[in-house]
């Protein structure tokens, strides 16, 4: 196999908006990266169905819910979807560095990525940064019962949450566990995903959000 590197090869990131009913310049974020690896030679290609087309699925699942009229949200939403995620956080360095909404302005961030199982429930990262959230987070599972159970993490630069969270953006990177075990190869395709937790997940990311819009 020949490589060839390409610098400063050009990607997008994709922006869209569901403005607040009473908050509309207070801002929540939901991202996921749309980008994977590709091609490898001519024949090789890898899907990235976890890795992130089922993030992507729940981010546009969410878009959906709030671009109804009757969940029009109290903040505005702002929904991200980052190119070259998988070539080091490219798309989401350049946005914080470039922001379309005011990083203050910023209530939280939720980073969906690797949402195709779940059978053994979610893990949270910086849910040990952001103690009081992830206890928010971990009182509507309780209640409404819709992963297994949730572990926090502490730090770490494994999804585009982390150029955020550096640049003190209050954020969450939420994955879920258990099932197919593919990453980064020529498994990670959708008949391999049992989804198990992904209408869970949406209704926690849902309600966490509901619940951080309400709140002044």
């Amino acid at each position: 196999m020949d490589a060839e590197l390409k610098r400063n090869y050009q990607t997008q990131n994709l922006a869209a908006i569901v403005r607040g009913r009473t908050q509309p310049d207070s801002f929540l974020v939901v991202s996921a990266h749309y980008d994977h690896l590709g091609m490898m030679g001519s024949k090789t290609y890898f899907s990235g169905a976890n890795d992130n087309a089922s993030g992507v699925a729940l981010l546009l699942e969410l878009a959906s819910h709030y671009a109804r009229p009757e969940n029009q949200p109290a903040c505005s939403v702002v929904f991200l979807l980052f190119g070259a995620e998988e070539a080091g956080l490219v798309g989401s360095r350049y946005f914080v560095a470039h922001p379309l909404v005011p990083l203050p302005r910023i209530k939280f961030l939720v980073n969906l990525d690797l949402l195709g199982t779940g059978e053994e429930g979610a893990t949270v990262v910086n849910g040990k940064v952001y103690e009081h959230a992830y206890q928010r987070l971990m009182a509507l599972n309780d209640a409404h019962h819709y992963l297994p159970r949730l572990t926090a993490r502490g730090r770490a630069a494994n999804s585009d949450h982390f150029p955020f969270s550096e640049a003190g953006v209050p954020a969450f990177f939420l994955y879920t566990r258990g099932g197919s075990q593919a990453y980064h190869d020529v498994h990670d395709v959708p008949a391999a995903l049992s989804l198990a937790g992904f209408a869970g997940a949406f209704g926690l990311v849902r309600d966490f959000l509901d619940d951080l819009g309400a709140r002044p």
